[in-house]
C-alpha cells in the first residue's frame, strides 16, 4: 500500500508536496497545501475525493507529515497525530505480480495532469523537505536526484520573504491604468529589501525593447554606502544614498509615480522629481508594459543604466497588492518565492 513520511518546513500557503500515480495513469493521489493546510485529492476505480484538514502549517517550523493507505481509508498525520481519515473503498493502486509500482513527483505536477485534478491548485511550492521515507524504502531514489542539484538543497535557517540569487528574474503582467480614465495611471511600489550585493535591478518596466522605468541599487562613490536610483531609459531621475544596505537590516523602499510626479523614498528620506522624462514614461504606459522583479530580459545596449540581476531578499507590493512569485508568468528556478536565508547578527 502507499505510504510516505517526511519532515516539512515552509512559509508558502499553496502548492503540491507530492503526487503519485499508477503506471497506466488510472489512479493517483495528491498531497498538497492550500491556505496553509494539508489537502488530499485522489482517484481510483471507485471515484475521486478531495478533503483538507488540520491546522495551518506554513509557519516556517518543521512538521512531520505522514500519509498511509490503510485497508479502508487513507490516514494523514501531522507530528504523529491523526488529522484526517478519508474513506477509500478498494486499494489506491493495483499490484502487479506482487509489486506496487508508482511514479512519484515532488513539489510539482507532470504537465498533463493539471486539468484532471478534482480541485485546481497552483502547484508551485517553496519549502524544504528532509528525512524522506517513501513506500517504506527510506530516501532511496530521492537522495540521488537532490544531491546533484545545489538549488534543491535546503537553507539552514529561513525567514519570510523571497530570495533572488543574482541569476534571474520574475515576470508579471500588471495593469497600472486607472479603470475610470485611460490617460491616467499609477505606479505605487513598496519593497522591503536586504541586498547581498551592491548592484542590481530590483523593479523594472519593459516595453518593446525599452526600459521606461527601473528601480535599482548601485554602488556609490562612498565606501560605506550604496545608492538607490530611478531611471527612465538611461537617464537617472531620482536617487538616494543609504548606509543600511548590504547589512543584516531590512530597508523599506517606496516608489510612487504618476504622469506629473515621481517620488522615491528610502526609510525616512525622499527625493521628488518632475523631470520632463516623465513624458517618455507616459508614452510607454499608454502602450503595454511588462513588469520584472530582480532583473531584466535581454534589452539593447544602452537602453538602461543597470542590467545586473539583483541578489538578496526582497518583498514587493505593487498598487497595494503583495506580489506572490508563485503567481509570476515566469520565474527563474533558483529564486526562492517564500524563503529568505536568515543572517545571524
Amino acid at each position: 500500500r502507499f505510504t510516505a513520511e517526511f519532515d516539512f518546513r515552509t512559509y508558502d500557503a499553496e502548492g503540491v508536496l507530492l503526487y503519485a500515480e499508477s503506471l497506466d495513469n488510472s489512479a493517483w493521489i495528491l498531497l498538497a497545501l492550500r491556505d496553509g493546510k494539508i489537502e488530499i485529492q485522489f482517484k481510483n476505480e471507485f471515484g475521486t475525493k478531495v478533503t483538507s484538514g488540520g491546522k495551518a502549517i506554513n509557519d516556517g517550523l518543521w512538521h512531520i507529515i505522514s500519509v498511509e493507505e490503510l485497508e479502508h481509508s487513507i490516514s494523514v498525520k501531522i507530528a504523529k497525530e491523526a488529522v484526517m481519515s478519508i474513506n477509500s473503498p478498494g486499494t489506491l493502486f493495483k499490484q502487479s505480480q506482487g509489486f506496487l509500482e508508482t511514479k512519484v513527483y515532488i513539489a510539482g505536477l507532470p504537465r498533463k495532469v493539471g486539468n484532471t485534478l478534482v480541485k485546481q491548485i497552483n502547484p508551485r511550492l517553496d519549502g524544504c523537505i528532509r528525512a524522506w521515507n517513501l513506500m517504506n524504502q527510506g530516501h532511496s531514489g530521492v537522495k540521488e536526484v537532490i544531491q546533484e542539484k545545489q538549488s534543491k538543497h535546503c537553507l539552514v535557517s529561513v525567514g519570510r520573504g523571497s530570495f533572488y540569487p543574482g541569476t534571474g528574474m520574475a515576470k508579471f503582467h500588471i495593469n497600472y491604468i486607472n479603470p475610470d480614465s485611460a490617460e491616467d495611471w499609477l505606479i505605487n511600489v513598496t519593497m522591503t529589501i536586504r541586498p547581498s550585493t551592491d548592484t542590481g535591478v530590483m523593479f523594472a518596466l519593459v516595453s518593446n525593447g525599452t526600459v521606461p522605468l527601473a528601480l535599482s541599487i548601485v554602488d556609490s562613490n562612498s565606501s560605506d554606502s550604496q545608492k538607490i536610483i530611478v531611471t527612465i531609459g538611461n537617464i537617472t531621475v531620482a536617487h538616494l544614498e543609504s548606509k543600511k544596505l548590504c547589512t543584516p537590516k531590512k530597508v523599506v523602499v517606496g516608489l510612487l509615480v504618476t504622469k506629473e510626479q515621481l517620488e522615491l523614498s528610502v526609510d525616512s528620506h525622499t527625493d521628488r522629481s518632475t523631470s520632463e522624462q516623465l513624458s517618455v514614461l507616459h508614452q510607454a504606459m499608454m502602450t503595454s508594459v511588462v513588469t520584472y522583479l530582480g532583473g531584466l530580459p535581454d534589452v539593447p545596449l544602452g537602453a538602461t543604466l543597470v542590467t545586473t540581476f539583483y541578489n538578496g531578499c526582497m518583498e514587493v507590493k505593487v498598487n497595494d497588492r503583495q506580489l506572490d512569485l508563485d503567481e509570476a508568468i515566469s520565474k527563474h528556478n533558483d529564486i526562492r518565492s517564500h524563503s529568505c536565508p536568515l543572517i545571524m547578527q
